[in-house]
């Protein structure tokens, strides 16, 4: 069964590589047509860990950036925008789909091990919410380093920077919708909604950046680019998290 997930794997990464590659060059109906076929077995190999495994696919490294390459690649689709600029917004989002699928290769290519909590509405709502966050701090991220690389940044400020925006406010209220469900949790496993911990200090970490970028005093070009640099590293930040309980 290893294999099959390595297939998918494997036919997932090459066809976004693919899109990729087609994206730069401008090859405006192929590119759409490998990023459809690319979400298609990246859907399948969803489906098939749910189908096999009888949980979401949340619980393990493999699982949850499959989940997150295929939101990822999603919004790229249907929410970017292509322009003249080679390495546009939607070519980072395809870049860190690349990156997340690289770091994959590092780990099991195969369902986590089924736990009874695992069907248990409020353990799957906190890492659900939690890895529909870092798919969207991503796409966010994406948007800051464009506009951080762009030399002529007047006419994306109103697009670009506010789109970046805009989905680092809605991966906030992802991660606190998990925070809330993850309270339920422990409530209903330990007797108390808090107690402190490595992980409760990852959340407040966490927290602190998205309550830094959208804090930054100021609307000029300086408090721009500080904003942008707090959201991509925020992104940074949770991406690290995510990968650190991986190993553990």
């Amino acid at each position: 069964m290893k294999n099959v997930f390595l297939a998918g794997y494997s036919t997932s990464y090459f066809f976004y590589a693919l899109t990729f590659i087609t994206y730069l060059l401008r090859w405006r109906n192929t590119w759409r047509y490998l990023s459809i076929i690319a979400l298609t077995v990246n859907l399948l190999v969803l489906l098939l860990i749910a189908i096999l495994s009888g949980h979401f696919p949340f619980f393990n490294i493999f699982e949850c950036f499959s989940f997150v390459t295929f939101i990822l690649g999603g919004l790229a689709l249907l929410c970017s925008q292509t322009e003249k600029y080679r390495l546009d917004a939607r070519s980072w989002v395809w870049i860190e789909i690349l990156f997340l699928l690289g770091i994959v290769l590092f780990f099991p290519k195969e369902p986590s091990f089924y736990r009874p909590n695992h069907t248990f509405l409020w353990v799957i709502l906190f890492h659900g919410f939690r890895e529909l966050a870092l798919a969207t701090v991503l796409f966010s991220a994406a948007h800051f380093i464009r506009f951080r690389m762009a030399r002529r940044r007047k006419p994306l400020k109103n697009h670009i920077l506010f789109k970046g925006r805009n989905f680092l406010l809605l991966s906030t209220v992802f991660f606190l919708c998990s925070e809330y469900s993850g309270m339920i949790w422990c409530q209903a496993g330990w007797g108390d909604f808090w107690h402190w911990s490595a992980t409760f200090f990852q959340s407040t970490v966490i927290i602190l950046c998205l309550m830094f970028a959208f804090h930054i005093p100021g609307k000029n070009h300086r408090s721009d680019d500080i904003r942008c640099v707090i959201g991509a590293g925020t992104a940074l930040v949770m991406l690290t998290i995510q990968v650190t309980k991986g190993l553990s």
